[in-house]
Parts: C-alpha cells; sequence; structure tokens
C-alpha cells in the first residue's frame, strides 16, 4: 500500500508565499504602485500549485492590474514568485 504525502493548504501555503513575495518585491519599495491603496490579495489552488496574486484593483474586476504572483508547490513548499513591475522607481 502506497502512502500518499498530505498537500499543503492554502493557510499552509500563505506564510511561505508572502514572505517571497515580501523578498520579490524588495527592489521596488519605493514604488507608486505598492503604495497604491487597493492592493489586493487573491488566492487559489490550481492542481498541485497555491496561487497567490497582488494585485491592483479596479472599479471593473477586468481591469484590475496583477503585480506579482506566487506560486507554492503543494507537496514540496517550493515557491518561485514572478514581478510583473516596470524596474525601480
Amino acid at each position: 500500500m502506497t502512502s500518499k504525502k498530505k498537500l499543503l493548504t492554502l493557510r499552509e501555503m500563505e506564510p511561505i508565499a508572502r514572505e517571497a513575495t515580501r523578498k520579490a518585491l524588495g527592489p521596488y519599495k519605493g514604488s507608486t504602485e505598492l503604495e497604491d491603496k487597493n492592493l489586493t490579495l487573491g488566492e487559489g489552488i490550481e492542481g498541485e500549485e497555491g496561487i497567490f496574486e497582488l494585485y491592483l484593483a479596479a472599479e471593473r474586476p477586468q481591469d484590475a492590474r496583477v503585480i506579482c504572483c506566487a506560486k507554492v508547490d503543494r507537496r514540496t513548499g517550493e515557491v518561485k514568485v514572478e514581478v510583473f513591475l516596470k524596474g525601480k522607481e
């Protein structure tokens, strides 16, 4: 009988994603986009990954702008962060 390893939950992955996102956004610390009051966190699960997107909310949902995305492997806890901001400001 094969033992299945329990997959991480969103609650368990959130601190991993938060820390990795904080590090990835470090070079953009003075960015006016990061000071915007409409920053929102979206989270969800896609297959074996937890997806955490930080985005600028807009009046219409389709006008929201994702500024970074952290993907956490639900088996290993490995995280990858992609930042969509322009160069350091």
